[in-house]
């Protein structure tokens, strides 16, 4: 089993049509977050950057972006983009880029495939080291609600051509797992399967929270990204914390 290799082909679409689109989930992170708390921001460190989606749209809108990513995979999709700036293969837990930034960016939950706390830890501590004064980091979750509800969905299909795309969650001892099975298409009734595991986690609102406080950080806002007000049954949620 392997991650993010043959999934990668189909990896936007199902990004996208889970998720909000492109141009929302923008103009979120531009108005709603950076504006509002740090307008005056020029440089943008985008953290487990993927294929460089989101990323454009800022280098289009005049900020100068340095991406990192720790899968060689994703990268190299991201290279073939034409707005690509700075692309650096890096853990996120663990980087030293010797410069700092005016935001860090964590996008589309990628901080939950960090599983263990201490790595989460990890990335704050590098966040923080990477940030200019009174720079913000703004990450967002999926909440431990929304992976558990996840296991209790009906199995996800996306259909591509003559392709299809199966996506199913289940918990796992300290973690919760996607099994994706990709039916490729060969030729007449001939099918390929191919198997891939992507592993994620999350932890409870509270305990972030008090972490990020201890990370020196000072927490600016929550936000439920579909209803505002964050709750119990919150799905998503983003942090957007200023270096203290």
């Amino acid at each position: 089993m392997k991650t993010y290799d043959k999934f990668l082909d189909y990896y936007e679409e199902v990004v996208r049509w889970i998720n909000s689109p492109l141009e929302d989930e923008v103009e979120f992170l531009k108005e709603d977050c950076i504006m509002e708390y740090n307008s005056e921001a020029k440089t943008i460190l985008e953290v487990a950057c993927g294929t460089w989606s989101v990323a454009k749209e800022f280098i289009k809108a005049g900020y100068e972006v340095t991406g990192l990513d720790i899968n060689e995979n994703m990268l190299k999709k991201a290279e073939k983009n034409i707005w690509k700036q700075n692309l650096i293969l890096w853990d996120m837990t663990n980087f030293d880029l010797w410069k700092t930034f005016d935001v860090v960016l964590c996008n589309y939950n990628s901080i939950c495939h960090l599983l263990t706390w201490k790595e989460w830890q990890d990335f704050f501590a590098m966040a923080h080291k990477h940030l200019n004064k009174n720079g913000i980091l703004i990450f967002d979750i999926n909440t431990l609600f929304e992976f558990e509800s996840i296991t209790r969905d009906f199995a996800q299909f996306y259909t591509f051509w003559d392709d299809v795309v199966c996506l199913e969650m289940f918990k796992k001892t300290g973690y919760f797992e996607w099994l994706i099975k990709i039916f490729s298409h060969k030729s007449g009734s001939d099918f390929e399967l191919i198997t891939e595991v992507v592993k994620e986690n999350s932890f409870p609102i509270s305990k972030i929270e008090k972490e990020l406080k201890i990370a020196w950080f000072k927490i600016l806002e929550k936000v439920d990204y579909h209803y505002g007000q964050v709750s119990a049954e919150s799905e998503r949620v983003y942090f957007i914390v200023k270096k203290s």
